[in-house]
């Protein structure tokens, strides 16, 4: 059971104004028996399109979403018509709706800024590489010089990219930023507003933030005695606005995460329920995961079954699904061109003659078992595993599966039971905020002997002019020789360590397999998109 979700923005009705910063009335979902997507109605469980999609629809903000059509183009539709695109122009990239604008690319222009109807508002300058959605009026753009800053829905600049770091005004008027970088390791980080004003400079020795925006006007750290306590936006130490009453925190949960208005989802054992304030019991444990999209509406999922139920653990509606979209602010947009020698030079920086994205020679899964959840159950048969690597999609690739069945259960507090984390704050500064807690208690266990052998390196270019891939292969093959390797006939590379590398590029991806062991290397295609 694969659960797409994010912890710091969801659907809601709440009054508890930061807890949802995003209200989505409606849920992507593959239902059980299915495998294209349909849209439901969050607050009667309705269906609003069946079985439509054969990828997954992004978010439904502000009634608009979008999909990667059979074209690999994205398409864009308002919820009323989910039949007909909204667009005329299919588009390369495209970040969610925010305040009725999104950002998207076309191949071979800049990002420009469109309306609710697909119109352009307008194009952004050439110099900026990605843009994220649109939150409270401002959306964080990202220059080819490697600096931040923000932008308005009329696409004017508000803030100057000048920062050397930066997240978004994921809550009203307050987003965390870094002017300078002290050294590899440390940053200045300031806490500004939406006109870029400085309210504090936050002190790094003294805290560490725990997630990279404000929620519900604090930011939680942690101090220098390795306790986690709260700032309000003037930079003072305040209260918890998540805390879980003492009732509730006596009960003694493995896990307790705050969904408003008084309940709380809870861990016993190794299954999830919802509590009131006064500890009673709202919603039977029983469930193996459970994600809040508003206090009164939840998703629910055992036996690798979802359904969607409400605050006293009634279905809403009758249908039941296999996998869900929810909210995730991480969708950008890609501008449609790319600087060539600086973007080679980017995709080599990962490769080295003995190492390829952190993983030397000799490396196994116990090296590298950062990369996977605390769950086996999920890569039972797999042999790799995918991770973003901006700008790249990285496969880590083994000889043998990484989990195998048959292993003992685990126990309620073992490593293999569902986590909330610390109440809603579970991201560092830069860090991913995806998670999953699709399941709990394990029956396999990870083979942390399997042998790394490969680093697959994939880098979409489509959203580029034709041709794209195959220059940026020509100034890499250049550069080859710098990183230590050696041009074969095939049009491989060697190196005197022993590893080699593949490279070549199809139907818009321009592809780089890292092997540790070069005897085992095969030539990839060169399929140019004009051909």
């Amino acid at each position: 059971m694969t659960v797409m979700l994010a912890t710091l923005a969801l659907a809601s009705c709440s009054n508890e104004k930061g807890l949802y910063p995003q209200e989505n009335k409606f849920l992507p979902v593959v239902l059980e028996g299915s495998n294209k997507w349909s849209i439901i109605n969050v607050n009667t469980g309705e269906l609003i399109v069946k079985d439509a999609f054969v990828n997954s629809p992004s978010p439904v903000v502000d009634d608009m979403f979008w999909v990667y059509n059979d074209k690999n183009r994205i398409d864009i539709y308002n919820i009323a018509d989910c039949k007909k695109p909204v667009n005329k122009e299919a588009y390369g990239s495209a970040t969610c709706f925010g305040n009725g604008h999104a950002i998207v690319s076309k191949p071979g222009e800049p990002l420009q800024v469109i309306d609710k109807e697909c119109n352009t508002v307008a194009k952004l300058s050439p110099s900026y590489l990605s843009a994220t959605m649109f939150n409270n009026g401002r959306a964080l753009i990202h220059t080819d010089l490697e600096r931040y800053g923000f932008i308005d829905v009329k696409g004017d600049t508000v803030i100057k990219p000048k920062l050397t770091w930066a997240n978004g005004f994921i809550e009203d008027n307050v987003a965390l930023v870094s002017f300078s970088e002290v050294n590899d390791s440390s940053r200045v980080i300031t806490i500004i507003d939406k006109n870029g004003k400085k309210l504090f400079d936050l002190d790094t020795e003294k805290y560490q933030p725990l997630i990279s925006n404000y929620k519900m006007g604090v930011l939680p750290v942690v101090n220098k005695k390795d306790s986690m306590v709260f700032l309000d936006r003037n930079g003072k130490e305040t209260t918890n606005p998540l805390e879980a009453p003492k009732k509730v925190k006596d009960a003694n949960y493995r896990d307790i995460r705050t969904v408003g208005e008084g309940r709380f989802i809870a861990i016993k054992g190794d299954r999830m329920g919802l509590v009131d304030k006064d500890n009673k019991v709202l919603i039977p444990f029983n469930y193996q995961m459970m994600l809040n999209l508003s206090p009164t509406r939840f998703i629910a999922g055992k036996d690798s079954v979802l359904t969607l139920i409400d605050e006293k653990g009634k279905q809403v509606g009758k249908h039941k699904f296999t996998n869900v979209q929810a909210f995730s602010p991480e969708s950008q947009a890609v501008r449609g061109y790319i600087n060539m020698e600086l973007t080679a030079a980017t995709l080599l920086s990962f490769i080295e003659d003995d190492m390829a994205a952190g993983a030397k020679t000799g490396a196994t899964l116990m090296d590298l078992n950062q990369l996977v959840g605390v769950n086996p159950e999920q890569y039972i048969g797999l042999t790799q595993i995918t991770r973003p690597l901006p700008p790249l999609f990285c496969n880590y690739v083994f000889d043998s599966e990484i989990a195998s069945p048959g292993g003992i259960a685990a126990k309620p507090d073992s490593l293999a039971a569902p986590s909330l984390t610390a109440p809603n704050f579970n991201a560092t500064p830069g860090d991913s905020t995806a998670m999953s807690m699709a399941s709990t208690a394990s029956s396999a266990h990870f083979n942390y002997s399997a042998k790394l052998n490969q680093v697959q390196f994939n880098f979409a270019v489509i959203e580029c002019a034709p041709g794209t891939e195959e220059r940026l292969c020509e100034l890499m093959s250049r550069a080859m020789g710098g990183k230590g390797f050696k041009l074969n006939p095939d049009g491989t590379f060697v190196s005197d360590a022993g590893t080699g590398i593949a490279m070549g590029y199809e139907e818009g991806v321009l592809k780089l397999y890292y092997y540790f062991d070069a005897s085992q290397m095969k030539p990839l295609p060169r399929q140019s998109r004009s051909n």
